[in-house]
């Protein structure tokens, strides 16, 4: 019987969520022939297992309320400037989305990738850490990119973006991705 090399294997492993990481490995390992078709399954295997997990472990309620905190604290940044901000204009809108998307996005991964043992405070700090930094990170990709027209330009944090902020790091600290919410909860509400 022929076995995938080792080193295939970590690869294969490193992008495989923790939850799912060995019975996924045992499934390729198990229907090895040669590289080329390990390679073909991993490629193919790997991403759906991804979207599965975060699936699994995403909460369709606390995402959207997640969604609308976010989205709240880059509106938030304009509320403070002296300048008109018109929200029903598509352009505005568009130049919210960018880095809500991304920081929506970064949580969703994080999700899919939720070791159920070991997520408490550290992991939410990193979760909200990422987030952030990912909508920082297109502000900087459209400065690059010479599309400052798509950037927040005259946004600056104020007390209900840190406001919002804190309201996510709440949400994941009550309801941690692997969590789902009761439905006695939602039905009460």
């Amino acid at each position: 019987m022929r076995y995938p090399p080792e080193i295939a294997e970590d690869l294969v492993g490193w992008f495989l969520p923790p939850a799912c990481r060995e019975e996924v490995l045992g499934d390729l390992y198990e229907r090895y022939v040669n590289a080329a078709q390990y390679a073909m399954s991993a490629l193919t295997v790997t991403p759906r297992v991804i979207v599965s997990q975060i699936r699994r472990n995403t909460d369709a309620v606390i995402f959207l309320l997640t969604a609308c905190a976010i989205c709240y604290s880059f509106v938030a940044g304009w509320a403070d400037l002296p300048v008109h901000i018109d929200l029903t204009d598509p352009a505005t809108l568009l130049k919210v989305a960018i880095p809500t998307a991304a920081a929506l996005l970064s949580l969703l991964v994080r999700n899919g990738y939720a070791a159920p043992d070991t997520r408490r405070q550290r992991a939410i700090t990193l979760d909200i850490a990422i987030a952030m930094g990912s909508a920082g990170l297109t502000q900087l990709v459209l400065l690059v990119a010479l599309r400052p027209d798509l950037m927040l330009l005259r946004w600056c944090p104020s007390q209900e973006t840190a406001s919002a902020w804190l309201f996510v790091i709440l949400l994941r600290a009550l309801f941690p991705p692997e969590m789902r919410v009761p439905q006695q909860m939602r039905r009460a509400g």
